[in-house]
């Protein structure tokens, strides 16, 4: 079973490590080396209220934990973008990918969103495959080695 919540400050530690992981931050845009921890809290301080991090939890039996997170912003766009990380590498190809999008369509249907859009660095072939999977469609080139990605909700 999977779980959408709000990431709160109690959640910044495992989000940074998540985040510094080189097999994880190879598929990001501009982070090139794990993260300081000011650079992190600046990053998670810069969002404002058009933006939302969910942590993906994972119930097995009676076990909760958090195996990733989902970061929607631009939500005063009518195609908010929306971001997945799944923390550990253990945890790929599970599909906690797939299950916590379909739940954060279902949450932007009920914000009144029709569309939702992506970037993925065309060298990201895993997440490329996730997105394609879940309904997206290729739009164009975003910034240099990098691809814009679409659904209607």
């Amino acid at each position: 079973m999977i779980y959408l919540r709000l990431a709160n400050e109690s959640d910044f530690a495992l989000i940074m490590a998540w985040r510094s992981n080189p097999l994880i931050y190879q598929g990001f845009y501009s982070q090139k080396e794990p993260l300081k921890w000011d650079e992190h809290i600046s990053w998670l301080k810069f969002r404002n209220r058009d933006w939302r991090e969910f942590i993906i939890d994972s119930q097995e039996d009676d076990i909760i934990r958090p195996v990733g997170v989902i970061t929607i912003g631009q939500l005063d766009h009518w195609s908010p973008e929306i971001g997945i990380l799944i923390g550990n590498p253990t945890d790929w190809g599970k599909g906690f990918g797939k299950l916590s999008l379909a739940l954060t369509f279902q949450w932007l249907r009920e914000y009144n969103k029709g569309y939702v859009h992506t970037t993925i660095l065309d060298s990201n072939e895993r997440s490329i495959s996730l997105f394609k999977g879940c309904g997206f469609e290729y739009l164009g080139k975003a910034r240099e080695g990098e691809s814009w990605y679409q659904k209607r909700l």
